[in-house]
């Protein structure tokens, strides 16, 4: 039986009512992801046939459901595999789109006001009991790093041969210079619990207002400038100039000062890296080309001395 006849199957069973259809979301790297229309309203399928991803999903809505976050109501777990032959998790469907798909169009006022709603967001997740590593893990659990110097390292070198073709030697000395100078930044950080993924994806807004925050498999112990940066590498990628009024309004809401605004440049860098490798596999040249022109104008305008070997 195809997946789709096993979805159809599974929420009859459990809703009671035939779905008008099942169609799979356009996100999902981790999960495949489903939305069931019925008549009257809308649900969301997840499923993985790995049970241990799905395995915390619940709890971590639960608790910030409890901080006061606008995430979707968990109305049915199986992690099981006996009923159909994955783990699945049936949610109730938040109105909207990605804000990806919204951004472009909405005004400054209203990027203004979504920037604070997602700053207050990673306020609240702050408020919870600092990891005891770092990384990306279950909210509570302990991550897998000694530090976020670690992690800024791993993701540097995972990523950095993706450009080794597109960009001369002077400007990677530069790049390098650049993670060497924000390395004591880097090990000041504290595991500080912030949500990684509330980019430009798994922020869900109509008519450019927020309506909830989804995709809470795990959270982030460590920088939570990180996800701004993310967010910066995002909008250049996907969106462009219309976008990045509201990289601003984060970085304004945030509060950050002149150091804070370059490491969220730095870190958007480290982003862009595994962006271009991503649109190098998938052959999607515009959004490479936006990436390569966008590391080299923020290699070449930061005021970083050039790395001299030793």
């Amino acid at each position: 039986m195809r997946m789709e006849e096993q979805l159809i199957r599974l929420v009859t069973e459990w809703s009671g009512e035939i779905p008008v259809s099942i169609s799979p979301m356009s996100f999902g790297h981790t999960n495949q992801v489903f939305a069931a229309v019925f008549a009257h309203r809308e649900l969301i399928v997840r499923t993985n046939t790995e049970p241990e991803v799905l395995a915390y999903t619940g709890n971590n809505l639960s608790i910030l459901a409890g901080l006061g976050l606008p995430v979707p109501a968990v109305l049915a777990v199986d992690l099981t595999k006996k009923q159909v032959p994955w783990a699945y998790m049936i949610l109730e469907k938040i109105p909207g789109q990605d804000l990806r798909d919204e951004l472009a169009a909405m005004s400054r006022e209203q990027m203004r006001v979504l920037a604070g709603q997602i700053i207050s967001f990673q306020h609240q997740a702050a408020k919870l009991p600092e990891g005891k590593g770092y990384g990306w893990v279950p909210i509570g659990r302990t991550g897998p790093y000694a530090s976020w110097s670690e992690i800024i390292e791993r993701d540097y070198n995972r990523h950095l041969p993706h450009i080794l073709d597109d960009i001369d030697q002077e400007l990677i000395g530069r790049l390098a210079s650049i993670k060497e100078h924000y390395e004591p930044y880097f090990k000041r950080v504290r595991p500080i619990c912030f949500l990684d993924d509330v980019t430009i994806k798994n922020v869900i807004v109509r008519n450019g207002e927020l309506q909830g925050i989804v995709d809470f498999d795990w959270v982030c112990y460590g920088d939570p400038l990180y996800m701004i940066g993310l967010t910066q590498t995002a909008v250049v990628s996907d969106i462009g100039p219309a976008g990045m009024p509201y990289i601003e309004e984060l970085c304004t809401q945030w509060g950050a000062d002149a150091e804070q605004r370059a490491v969220i440049d730095f870190y958007s860098m480290v982003h862009a890296l595994q962006f271009i490798g991503f649109h190098k596999k998938n052959g999607s040249d515009t959004e490479r080309r936006r990436l390569r022109s966008f590391l080299i104008d923020k290699i070449v305008r930061m005021p970083i001395k050039p790395h001299e070997p030793k």
